[in-house]
């Protein structure tokens, strides 16, 4: 009986050494896969990270950016209105020149540019201010019948020279603007 009890012991005994080692194996198994977890979890925080840094970098970029256009933006709208402003007391000014001090040369230099560039021209358009400076010595008809300063030569056939004052502005406004705008450019 004491075979039967010493292999029960043994079978006991051999039992609760696979057991350990079973346990043993289980624990090094977990440790492994807590390990492998806590590595992947590491892994991931990383790439969050990264991401949320290169997002971030993105965004700040990108809103600079709109920064940038946005200051240009107002920029340019400061100047076009600046701009608009000077084409306006522009116009102001040649709207007052009918009746100043200033305005019997002007209207006569204004008659005389338009006369000379149309020479077959019979009647010349003026302002009612103009008209009575211009006086009789014209060998064209004068009529005065313009709005603003300057004077319109016309001819028999239709042909016409406008040579008012705003008609003048007119004309030179876009390379005035244009050379304005361009040493306001060389001033930033």
């Amino acid at each position: 009986m004491m075979a039967l009890r010493d292999l029960l012991t043994a079978l006991e005994e051999e039992g609760a050494a696979e057991h350990e080692k079973a346990q043993q194996d289980r624990r090094r198994q977990a440790a492994q896969l807590l390990a492998e977890a806590h590595e992947r979890g590491a892994k991931i925080h990383a790439d969050v990270v990264t991401a949320a840094e290169a997002a971030a970098r993105q965004e700040a970029e990108t809103l600079l950016v709109t920064a940038r256009f946005n200051a240009r933006r107002a920029v340019r709208t400061v100047r076009d209105d600046a701009l608009e402003e000077v084409l306006s007391q522009a116009r102001e000014r040649l709207l007052a020149v009918p009746g100043s001090p200033e305005g019997p040369a002007m209207a006569a230099a204004s008659l005389e540019e338009a006369v000379a560039a149309l020479p077959q021209a019979t009647t010349v358009h003026v302002h009612p201010a103009d008209a009575v400076t211009l006086g009789p010595e014209s060998t064209v008809q004068i009529v005065a019948d313009l709005e603003h300063g300057g004077a319109i030569a016309e001819d028999d056939q239709g042909h016409y020279i406008d040579n008012t004052y705003l008609t003048r502005l007119a004309n030179i406004w876009p390379e005035t603007r244009a050379e304005l705008s361009g040493s306001w450019n060389q001033d930033s």
